[in-house]
Parts: C-alpha cells; sequence; structure tokens
C-alpha cells in the first residue's frame, strides 16, 4: 500500500520566549516490510535542520530557534510503501512460560519504568490472564490483547502523554497509548518481551481506532521469528495499513516532539493528523529535503520593544524556488 502521511504541529505561545530547542521523531522507519521513499519536513521559523540515528535507530532531527518568537509551525509529509505482513501467528511454536533469554538486549523489554509500571492492580490483572500451565505463546498474547480491547474503554481526554499504565488500571479508560502501555506491562509481568510502537493507521474504508491522529502499538517477541506487531487498541495484528515511525521501551523514548525553551510563557499545541492512499509517486517527490516555513521571529529595539524580524531575502527565495520545484500531486494540503 503507498501511503501520504502529514503531520502537522504548531506551538503557540503568550508571550515571546527567547530560545527553543527541539527535536523530532516523525520520519518513518526503514524495515522489511516498509520504505519511506520520500520525506519533507518543514520547520518554522527559519533554521538549520540536523538529524541522526538515536540508540534504537530511530531518526531524530533536530534543530533550534535562537531568535524571539511566539509561535513554532512543523509539518513532517512521508511517502511510505507498505506490504501486508505474511499469516505467522497461526505457524509459530513457541510456548509459554519462555525459557531463559540469553539475549541481554532483550532486558530493555522486561523493566517496568515510570509509564509502564508494577503496580498491585497489575497483578491482579494478570492473574486473571495468567495460564495454568503450558500454552502457545501466539495464543497467551492474543488473549491478553483481546481482554484489553474488551475490558477497557477507548476514551480521550482521560489520560495524557505522562500517565502511568495505573491510571488505565483505575478507571479503565484511555487512548492507544494507555493500550499499548498496558498490552506491554502484562506482558513484561509475565516474562515475555514487549516494546511500545508509535506511528499512524491509515483506516481507508475500515473502521479503525486511532485513526487521523498519532497511533500507537507494541511489539511482542517470539523467539522463533523476532518481533511481531500487535495494536490492542483495535484488537488486531498490524498489516499494512500501520505506518511504524519509532519504537522504544515506552511512550518516553519516542514522543513526536519535545524540547526546552527560555521564557515564562503559558504553550498551547494544535496537532493534525492526515493519511491517504496514493496510486503512485512521482520521481520528483522521492528523497529528503527541508523547507523553512514563514513564521516571524523579532528582535530587540534599542528602547527594548519587540520588533518583528522578516525572514532572511535568500530564505524567501530558497522558499519560493522549492514551491516551484514541488509537483502539484505532492502538495500538502
Amino acid at each position: 500500500m503507498l501511503l501520504r502521511t502529514t503531520h502537522k504541529t504548531r506551538l503557540s505561545y503568550s508571550s515571546l520566549i527567547g530560545e527553543t530547542v527541539m527535536e523530532l521523531r516523525m520520519a518513518p522507519r526503514h524495515e522489511r516490510n516498509q520504505h519511506r521513499l520520500a520525506f519533507d519536513l518543514a520547520v518554522g521559523p527559519a533554521t538549520e535542520v540536523r538529524s541522526y540515528f538515536d540508540w534504537l535507530g530511530n531518526t531524530v532531527h533536530v534543530f533550534s530557534i535562537g531568535g524571539f518568537h511566539d509561535a513554532i509551525e512543523i509539518v513532517a509529509t512521508s511517502v511510505v510503501q507498505t506490504t501486508a505482513r505474511p499469516g505467522l501467528i497461526e505457524k509459530l511454536v513457541d510456548i509459554f512460560p519462555l525459557g531463559p533469554l540469553d539475549d541481554y538486549a532483550l532486558a530493555d523489554y522486561l523493566r517496568f519504568d515510570m509509564l509502564v509500571c508494577d503496580s498491585p492492580a497489575l497483578t491482579d490483572f494478570v492473574q486473571k490472564l495468567r495460564p495454568r500451565g503450558e500454552a502457545r505463546l501466539a495464543e497467551v498474547v492474543g488473549q491478553i490483547m483481546a481482554a484489553i480491547n474488551r475490558d477497557f474503554t477507548y476514551q480521550g481526554g482521560v489520560t495524557n502523554a505522562a500517565s502511568p499504565v495505573s491510571e488505565m488500571l483505575g478507571h479503565g479508560r484511555g487512548v492507544c497509548q494507555d493500550f499499548a502501555h498496558l498490552m506491554i506491562a502484562t506482558l513484561r509481568k509475565l516474562g515475555v518481551p514487549a516494546r511500545y510502537v508509535s506511528g499512524y493507521i491509515h483506516a481507508g474504508r475500515q473502521s479503525y481506532r486511532g485513526a487521523a491522529q498519532s497511533h500507537a502499538w507494541c511489539e511482542v517477541y517470539f523467539p522463533s521469528a523476532g518481533w511481531l506487531p500487535f495494536d490492542p487498541t483495535n484488537n488486531c495484528m498490524v498489516g499494512e495499513h500501520f505506518v511504524k515511525v519509532g519504537l522504544g521501551r515506552s511512550y518516553r523514548d519516542v514522543p513526536p516532539h519535545k524540547g526546552v525553551f527560555r521564557g515564562f510563557a503559558d504553550e498551547n499545541i494544535a496537532v493534525e493528523v492526515l493519511t491517504e492512499e496514493l496510486p503512485e509517486v512521482s520521481n520528483r517527490s522521492v528523497g529528503e529535503r527541508f523547507t523553512p516555513l514563514g513564521i516571524p521571529v523579532y528582535r530587540q529595539s534599542a528602547r527594548g520593544a519587540a520588533l518583528r524580524w522578516a525572514l532572511d531575502e535568500q530564505v524567501q527565495q530558497q522558499q519560493q524556488q522549492q514551491n516551484a520545484d514541488r509537483p502539484v500531486t505532492d502538495k500538502i494540503r
């Protein structure tokens, strides 16, 4: 499936701030069932953007803004080719409980942290799902996913990005991040490595919870097959409608954006995510590029008042040239 995702973020501040340093995790990963064909990152106020891979292989873009500003806008547009994953789940022979796992790299995905945390409520929940004897690991994972989907209500506004699993266990409601964290916590409690995945889901003609926004699911380790993805929010295995952006131990490793600013101001965040299926991709839209956005910066006058500082002429020319070169079919909408 050929998909285009557009992730728009606008941060507005109640007064001028003097400096911002920010990192982004918005570029889809390159993996066996997913190939990133194009990535366009637009940032304003205009600034230099650099990138690197973090310790988990996620692409991280970083930038800083030194002038006075009261808004930041980020638009990440990706074109990704996804393929359906073969139906391996019925063929898996792994048995629960798992034996000793010698790979030290799995240890991070068995530990609890501030979000995927242990608690008496988690112990009670896991006890209801723990098999009495040996069982196929695939069946155990499927039963856990189904129980979370059945017993908890998908509802926004009751948790936030910093909410631990114990909150959802307490009131029984949450969003995709909470569903993923609970499945991860349950599996780790049972000695099964599990990790957090951030990304997007394209609903198309189907009905998926978590579409038209950032989405989250989890991956479970099977000794015979490696990491396999499951979405407890929608009670399904992850397929070609999903776009994988980042993976980590929990949400703390892969927020779409995080940073700091210098100043005293209230911050307001508005986010919009769009996904669409494309019939084909133009060769002119393949690759990676960075585009400046015309968000103003300010400078101090001799009297100390903040004066609007227009974009540098060279940046304006660069932006005009990139807009002229951009094909009509690849414009951000």
